[in-house]
């Protein structure tokens, strides 16, 4: 059966909450709980995030499969994110970026077998963040207590770079150490064109109305 990616409606929250409550966590310790590394999340966020930003879905039989999240500038600047910018140690400026039209990508959750899909979906998504008007987008990856690389190769692939690094106190975890990135939109796009990967990106591109 045909994977469709579209973007998402208020329908799919419950969806996104299910995908969310499938993903296992495991601690440095052995300690093993649900949710990923998107603990904070419930319906009402993921409404939110349908409402205000960019949300795609992947479906198979009408199931979602896997989604992805990018906020928009407004969005991320009035978020706790933006506001805990200060505590983070940069190297870049961020002052630089008050101005200018950024982004985060917030979520990425697939269930396991479908790291095409993955790739489809967060490259549409980026896409559409770039084609808005977007030329920044920043992301983090947590460092400590567990250590999730899954994103990494990704990012590096679309030109990301590691431009600093931030303590967070999450409830459940307790202490998380995140590196952050950025991805320019410009150094993206002609990454992208250059990679083996292009004409399976280009294959896959969905211009979404």
């Amino acid at each position: 059966m045909k994977i469709n990616i579209r973007i998402a409606v208020a329908g799919d929250a419950d969806g996104l909450v299910m995908i969310k409550d499938q993903l296992p966590l495991t601690y440095s310790d052995g300690r093993v709980t649900t949710g990923g590394f998107l603990l904070g999340t419930d319906r009402d966020t993921y409404l939110q995030y349908i409402n205000n930003d960019y949300c795609l879905v992947a479906e198979k039989d009408q199931n979602i499969i896997g989604f992805g999240i990018i906020l928009k500038d407004q969005s991320l600047k009035k978020s706790d994110i933006w506001q805990r910018r200060r505590e983070a140690k940069w190297t870049i400026d961020i002052d630089e970026f008050e101005q200018q039209k950024i982004c985060y990508f917030e979520q990425l959750a697939f269930l396991k077998g479908y790291s095409r899909e993955v790739l489809k979906l967060s490259y549409n998504l980026v896409c559409r963040a770039f084609a808005d008007g977007h030329t920044h987008l920043f992301t983090t990856t947590v460092q400590e207590p567990i250590l999730n690389l899954a994103a990494v190769p990704y990012i590096l692939k679309a030109s990301g770079k590691k431009v600093g690094n931030i303590n967070e106190q999450y409830p459940l975890i307790g202490q998380i150490n995140s590196d952050i990135y950025k991805v320019d939109a410009d150094l993206m796009v002609a990454t992208v064109k250059a990679s083996a990967l292009y004409h399976f990106l280009k294959s896959h591109y969905i211009a979404f109305k």
